[in-house]
């Protein structure tokens, strides 16, 4: 994610972009992914790469020869024994509070100063909330759907319109989760494309909430809440590797309970075939953010495709503005190919499985089985990325909130002053915790995959053939991001 201060006009924006990836060409010695600030790694990428292939190796080979006691049982849930519970009363007094938060960040967008540094509605949005979010689910479990500030909006909504609640149609359960799906892409389109103005910010809340509401009309709320709201799809789907459990109780109160979330994960292995897209797109978009903004992909487009692109439109090699259009057609084609390359790419592996495999499940069915193992290399791969910029922010955070507007105002007088120059983060420190955290989730995969290998009547049988495809699919993922994390900075 980068944040843009754009107060040129569109073409001035459109040639400085051009005039800056032109620079980003040139060589530098920079050896890393490391914003902005030179960094060689301590050894090569290579070897980095084969200690992450043979730990992922390794791994796979303990699994094979573990004992099946030890592995998680997957049988019926168990009762549960003991459990925290806590009142529906805090849960309303969350999610109002959160709502208050969104209208808070859509107003400082609209009202306040357009900086995206001096604004608390960029960093509100896409840090605290979308990526807070995330990351909130993944460790405490799925505490969003009890606190989501739209459907609390709905409710409100619903007391004025009931149709609300109930709908007017009937929603085909065959585009399963394919809108939720369009609406991530839409975000994430925003994330990657937008000129980084809070106004931004803004116009999606309010787009969104407009969205909830004619959906809900069409379909009700309920089916809003399960098939096309993508931040609420995000969090339950990050909260399946979460060890606690959220069980709605009679009267509004939750349950919070421990649970295995791996025999989970196992269980639960017959996802629409609309979550393989949906988490392919999430590693997808991730990975395409980190590899637009390096020095090979921008030389890469003005080496070797923009010339013969100037060949057949001569107008762009001396029109700026059109060699701006030009770039911006490339990245959204490289972004829409990135993220069908991903998918295909595991269809592909399971349709490979299929066939080498002695069950009768076909490659789409395998698809649906274990495309859950892609969930831990997606989110571990997310935070690799982005993780520096909760610490960054996290500078900032007083400060925003003193002066939510960027107007000069000072409603904390404790806020230390802007001048106080920041520590300098090591490199080398982010470039191994990047490392651990992409091997941790891909080494999580191997051991999801493995669970519902053992437990699947229809795959025991193959033992380690049905699992060699998913191994190099993991062991191709964990090799791709290293790399990618590894260029340099344009």
């Amino acid at each position: 994610m980068s944040l843009q201060i754009a107060d040129l006009s569109c073409g001035e924006r459109r040639r400085a972009l051009v005039a800056a990836l032109a620079l980003a060409c040139m060589p530098t010695s920079a050896q890393a992914h490391a914003w902005n600030i030179p960094y060689f790694l301590p050894v090569p990428l290579w070897l980095y790469a084969y200690a992450a292939t043979g730990t992922l190796i390794i791994s796979f080979m303990i699994l094979m020869f573990a004992p099946s006691a030890r592995m998680p049982a997957i049988g019926p849930r168990p009762a549960a024994r003991k459990a925290l519970r806590i009142p529906a009363g805090a849960l309303h007094a969350g999610q109002i509070a959160i709502a208050l938060f969104l209208a808070l960040l859509a107003v400082a967008g609209m009202a306040g100063t357009q900086n995206p540094f001096q604004n608390i509605s960029m960093s509100g949005f896409w840090i605290w909330f979308y990526l807070g979010s995330i990351y909130v689910s993944a460790v405490f479990g799925d505490l969003y759907a009890f606190v989501n500030p739209f459907c609390w909006m709905l409710r409100i909504a619903a007391r004025i319109f009931p149709a609300i609640e109930i709908g007017r149609y009937r929603y085909d359960r065959r585009l399963a989760f394919y809108p939720a799906l369009a609406a991530y892409g839409a975000l994430i389109a925003l994330e990657l494309f937008g000129i980084g103005k809070p106004g931004e910010v803004s116009l999606f809340l309010l787009a969104y909430a407009a969205y909830a509401v004619a959906v809900s009309v069409c379909f009700g709320r309920e089916v809003w809440v399960k098939y096309f709201d993508a931040l609420g799809l995000l969090c339950r789907l990050c909260a399946k590797l979460s060890p606690l459990k959220w069980l709605p109780l009679k009267g509004g109160d939750v349950a919070i309970q421990f649970r295995n979330p791996i025999a989970d994960m196992a269980r639960d292995d017959r996802s629409p075939i609309s979550i393989a897209a949906f988490l392919s797109f999430m590693l997808a978009s991730t990975a395409y953010d980190a590899l637009r903004d390096t020095v090979p992909w921008n030389r890469f487009f003005w080496g070797s495709i923009y010339p013969h692109v100037v060949r057949h439109v001569p107008a762009l090699g001396t029109n700026y503005a059109h060699s701006g259009d030009a770039l911006l057609i490339w990245q959204w084609t490289a972004f829409a190919a990135t993220a069908a390359a991903y998918y295909l790419f595991f269809r592909l592996i399971c349709s490979l499985q299929a066939r080498q495999s002695q069950s009768s499940l076909n490659g789409k069915a395998l698809a649906r089985k274990f495309c859950v193992t892609l969930l831990p290399i997606a989110l571990f791969y997310n935070v690799s990325h982005y993780f520096t910029l909760f610490i960054g922010q996290g500078r900032q955070l007083l400060a925003l909130v003193s002066d939510p507007l960027g107007l000069g105002w000072r409603l904390l007088p404790t806020v230390p002053s802007g001048d106080t120059a920041a520590p300098v983060i090591n490199m080398g420190y982010i470039w191994h915790a990047q490392v651990l955290l992409i091997l941790a989730g891909h080494v999580l995969s191997v051991y999801v995959t493995h669970v519902i290998t053992t437990r699947d009547r229809d795959l025991v049988r193959d033992g380690v053939i049905a699992q060699l495809p998913l191994l190099v699919l993991t062991i191709a993922l964990t090799i791709s991001g290293l790399w990618i994390l590894s260029l340099p900075l344009a």
